[in-house]
């Protein structure tokens, strides 16, 4: 939660009472939600450098872009001043502020008639229009242009040893493939880059989208096999090897179907989607491990053994689950 002040200064500039606030939980960013004349909304508190507010108004810029070309998001509202961010702080803490109209429906798991091939041909269609409009997209000031793909900085010196080093020797070898691939207007551009079944809802059968906040210029690729990859976790009928690799090609022909009808993708890009699958699963541990302290009692029993495989795979030389399949 943030302070009482801050919470103050925010209330000023998006005009809302902070009697309202409902909080909702804290993960990368802090977020609470308010309802204003019968419409609900989500605040939502980034606790960053000032001089990150060019980032995070960048990527709202371009969820408004979206929107304003039929593409259906959870909407970012300008301040009472018409700005999309403001700056609030408490002592030394910073927090660049966001309010985000609520999206309409229900997220995949909460009826099971919802999983299935329409809604991955849905899902595609969706990130396709996306790709699609991000080729035409001018931010006109190149300071709201998002960051590039790049490899991850870990400094973490608890990860260079043991089973931690095996991973993180992977994660470099995928990095390298990656940095090596060509980029062009037809493979390369901006994305949502964690499209993945909680980042959106479902109303009718259409998906509205929401958390951009990871945004940045990449393979288009590579923001299909993050989905496919989360698909895989979430939402595969079974956990044994081989049903998780005829999965993910299942949902990928079905996502493709719908992906295509809206953005052309060349085959050797459909090619590389389980290289890009294996990238994810990979880059993943290093999102739980960022702030590990080296203490093994400090990982849950799950991601204790998560890590057991992980290394089992890669000594032997072998795909994760879901990405052992070819295109």
């Amino acid at each position: 939660m943030v302070s009482p002040e801050v919470l103050s200064q925010a209330a000023k500039s998006f005009g809302f009472d902070t009697e309202a606030l409902q909080y909702i939980g804290k993960s990368c960013n802090v977020v609470y939600k308010f309802i204003k004349g019968n419409k609900t909304y989500y605040l939502r508190f980034s606790e960053k450098p000032v001089e990150f507010e060019i980032e995070i108004q960048a990527e709202v810029h371009w969820v408004r872009y979206l929107a304003e070309n039929g593409v259906r998001v959870a909407l970012p509202i300008h301040t009472l001043e018409g700005e999309l961010t403001t700056v609030c702080n408490d002592l030394e803490k910073y927090f660049i502020v966001t309010v985000f109209e609520e999206a309409p429906g229900h997220f995949f798991d909460s009826d099971p008639k919802l999983w299935g091939p329409n809604l991955f041909h849905s899902w595609g269609e969706t990130m396709g229009s996306m790709h699609r409009l991000t080729k035409t997209y001018d931010p006109g000031d190149l300071k709201f242009n998002r960051m590039n793909w790049r490899p991850a900085e870990i400094n973490n010196p608890h990860l260079l040893n043991g089973h931690y080093g095996i991973l993180l020797h992977k994660l470099r070898e995928k990095e390298k493939q990656l940095t090596a691939l060509p980029k062009s207007p037809d493979s390369y551009g901006l994305i949502h880059y964690d499209f993945h079944p909680y980042n959106f809802l479902i109303e009718q059968g259409e998906i509205t989208v929401f958390d951009f906040d990871d945004a940045l210029y990449g393979w288009f690729a590579l923001d299909i096999g993050i989905s496919a990859t989360h698909a895989v976790w979430w939402g595969a009928h079974s956990k044994d090897r081989e049903s998780q690799n005829e999965f993910a090609k299942h949902f990928l022909n079905e996502f493709l179907e719908g992906y295509i009808q809206q953005n052309h993708i060349g085959q050797e890009w459909i090619r590389r989607i389980p290289m890009f699958m294996e990238y994810r699963n990979i880059h993943s541990f290093f999102w739980w491990l960022n702030h590990w302290d080296g203490k093994e009692e400090h990982l849950t029993e799950s991601q204790r053994n998560a890590i057991t495989e992980a290394v089992k795979l890669i000594e032997r030389e072998v795909p994760f689950a879901g990405c052992d399949f070819e295109l």
